[in-house]
């Protein structure tokens, strides 16, 4: 039975693993994307924010696509993905909101909140990734 059950947490454990290394990328990318463009732009950080944002989502719906969930990348997928970061965002503003209207400390609200966002993330990520590479027979998991 303990194999049994081994055998079905196995890929989503290492799917899982594959996303937390995907995002530490991405933080790493978009720290230093924010500082180039923050450099380049006269301090104007709304513009490093954009850029840097913007980068990363893309990078992120295609390094998530191939190396996380092992499915070849479609626009459909940056569509979706975009729409699950809007999602992760508003519900974890709300929680930031409600958080803090309970007084709850300010670096308790970040960790919360953070957390909250990367769960949502990943949880319907991977639900559009595996729904995107069974709906499309003639375009199979990447095998690896």
């Amino acid at each position: 039975m303990r194999k049994l059950l081994h055998r079905g947490l196995s890929p989503f454990r290492f799917t899982a693993i594959r996303f937390g290394l995907v995002s530490l990328f991405s933080e790493a990318l978009y720290f230093i994307l924010y500082g180039l463009v923050l450099s380049l732009s006269n301090n104007n950080s709304s513009m490093a924010l954009a850029v840097a944002g913007g980068i990363c989502i893309v990078v992120n719906s295609y390094v998530h696509s191939r190396i996380t969930f092992k499915v070849e990348f479609r626009w459909k997928l940056l569509l979706g993905y975009l729409m699950i970061q809007v999602v992760g965002f508003l519900i974890s503003f709300l929680v930031g909101v409600a958080l803090n209207r309970l007084d709850t400390g300010k670096w308790l609200i970040a960790i919360v909140t953070y957390t909250l966002w990367a769960g949502i993330s990943f949880v319907l990520t991977r639900i559009l990734y595996e729904k995107k590479s069974h709906r499309s027979a003639h375009h199979p998991p990447i095998q690896r």
